[in-house]
């Protein structure tokens, strides 16, 4: 299975960050805290030109908090320009400390006492910056959708007089060299389900919970544990449709049906927090 999304906004989108970043004193690199390898844009450095980034790992609260403790230490570990944040968007927990974070990285500035900082918001699609900019607004500034692809503009929002953000539109990059890593954004909605077949997607996010969190598997949709372990993904897939009732006739099972139950159980953490990347 080979996952690819492009669309010509996003190139567009490309060089307007390249060009508009410039003037932006700090970066917000939003990530999927689920998958923070994954979600983060090989091509972001670049674009960025070294500029103090602040990493937030978004939808903590659907994260496996052990091993987003260690991304935390990964990501923080020996670069002076760079803080890190665990934050869920949708709570507004923890999202207060994004401020104090970007006036970190600026208290030495010799503007600072002058004018606003100016914040750019960055990410891959559906990780949740328009949220996030949201609970910084402190009222619905955006249109938010658990859905890639919605914000299709670069648009600033003043904060506060201290405060000044960019949000843009989500970027992907031309090609996935590790086809695992586009595999994981499209699990998580990162990629249009539409552009997708979306029982290879769920079967790959059983293969992925098989492996990490078998227990997980058992536990929501009651299959036994020794089931889980010599069962083949497709073999647990099957199974989970039955459980479900996601037939058809002849008492075969509805494959998109049973997907589609998969895939949203799983991007609502209905199976637990969960982090399909390790440091």
């Amino acid at each position: 299975m080979s996952v690819q999304w492009f669309p010509g906004h996003m190139a567009k989108t490309t060089r307007e960050i390249k060009e508009k970043v410039k003037k932006a004193d700090v970066v917000l690199e939003i990530l999927d805290a689920r998958i923070p390898y994954s979600s983060r844009n090989p091509m972001i450095e670049k674009l960025i030109e070294h500029k103090p980034l602040v990493i937030v790992l978004n939808k903590a609260d659907l994260a496996d908090k052990a091993v987003l403790d260690k991304w935390f230490e990964y990501f923080k570990a020996d670069n002076d320009k760079r803080e890190v944040i665990s934050v869920c968007a949708t709570s507004g927990s923890n999202i207060s400390g994004i401020i104090e974070k970007c006036r970190l990285l600026c208290k030495d500035s010799a503007w600072i006492a002058k004018r606003a900082i100016r914040v750019m918001i960055i990410g891959v699609p559906n990780v949740g910056k328009s949220a996030i900019l949201n609970s910084l607004a402190g009222k619905r500034k955006q249109d938010v959708r658990n859905t890639p692809g919605v914000t299709r503009e670069l648009r600033k929002v003043n904060i506060s007089d201290k405060i000044q953000v960019t949000d843009t539109p989500g970027v992907l990059w031309h090609k996935f060299e590790d086809p695992v890593v586009g595999e994981k954004l499209a699990i998580l909605g990162s990629v249009k389900d539409s552009i997708l077949y979306r029982d290879d997607i769920a079967l790959k996010a059983v293969e992925l919970l098989k492996e990490l969190y078998p227990a997980r598997l058992s536990e929501r949709y009651g299959i036994a544990p020794a089931e889980i372990e010599k069962n083949s993904p497709f073999e647990i897939f099957e199974a989970v449709g039955k459980r479900r009732g996601c037939l058809v006739s002849g008492g075969r099972v509805d494959n998109d049906k049973t997907a589609r139950i998969l895939l949203t159980e799983i991007r609502d953490g209905k199976l637990g927090g969960i982090c399909l990347d390790t440091p």
